[in-house]
């Protein structure tokens, strides 16, 4: 049985070249409200979304999905996205990933649809960075609370603590990809890359699909450090910042100061 809906991702430049690949096979405009654009065919509509997924639904979703495909262009050169996740979490390790997407898996990455993680459920970061990892190449720096405790009595700066992680990561991508194009999703006002050539510090930077597939790396492995630390303190340990995660840590930390440091950003607490 063919799929009835297939999502795909399509970079942002490339948007309107879809829409007119797609009108060119007869299908004509409808207006559905949260769309950037709406088609319809013959047993197939297409939902054009800010976020950058496109949603083909109907008996014809999977022939249309194939020539969404032959539409897109694929990059002459690697393309590299970092993102991080734990920044604003009180529990739970700070992730920083830089991940590369060669030219000849441009395509199945767009075709795993990755978004900004913090929009996804646990689940769906899983099951997307299941998928992922046999198509990228990635690297990640992991810095567990007690580690990120120590670096931040030193720099009294989260956003330094980044800047080195990334640069580390940078040096590791072109090592092996030297023509690669870096992009790097935007944690401060300045950029602190500017002496590395090829690289770019943007806002929003989750409308480039290299950073989001570094967004679902990061998020898969706060994720699981946050399940280690929980099985350390013996409870369900909550992500972000709530008043809820907030009580929590207060507690511990007045109770267990030496696990407190192993489990929570510590700066977080007494800021």
């Amino acid at each position: 049985m063919p799929k009835k809906n297939v999502t795909i991702r399509v970079p942002e430049d490339q948007i309107e070249v879809v829409r007119d690949s797609l009108k060119a096979q007869g299908m004509s405009e409808r207006k559905v409200s949260n769309t950037l654009w709406s088609l319809e065919g013959e047993g197939i509509y297409a939902n054009m979304y800010s976020s950058g997924i496109l949603l083909l639904q109907g008996t014809r979703a999977e022939d249309f999905f194939r020539i969404v495909l032959r539409s897109l262009k694929i990059p002459a050169k690697p393309l590299c996205g970092c993102d991080e996740a734990g920044k604003g979490d009180l529990f739970g390790p700070l992730v920083l990933s830089c991940c590369v997407i060669e030219p000849s898996n441009f395509l199945e990455a767009l075709s795993i649809a990755p978004r900004d993680s913090k929009r996804l459920r646990d689940e769906e970061v899983t099951t997307m960075y299941q998928r992922l990892k046999e198509h990228l190449f990635a690297r990640s720096i992991v810095l567990n609370p007690e580690r990120f405790n120590e670096l931040y009595e030193k720099n009294q700066n989260i956003n330094r603590i980044m800047d080195t992680a990334y640069r580390k990561l940078i040096g590791e991508v072109l090592k092996v990809y030297p023509d690669a194009s870096i992009v790097i999703d935007a944690y401060s006002g300045r950029n602190p890359f500017q002496n590395f050539k090829g690289v770019r510090f943007e806002t929003k930077g989750e409308r480039f699909v290299e950073v989001s597939c570094a967004s679902i790396i990061a998020r898969y492995k706060f994720i699981k450090g946050l399940e280690e630390l929980s099985k350390l303190a013996g409870i369900d340990l909550p992500k972000g910042a709530s008043s809820e995660a907030r009580n929590l840590a207060g507690r511990i930390l007045s109770k267990n100061p030496e696990l407190a440091r192993k489990l929570l950003k510590l700066s977080f607490v007494r800021s």
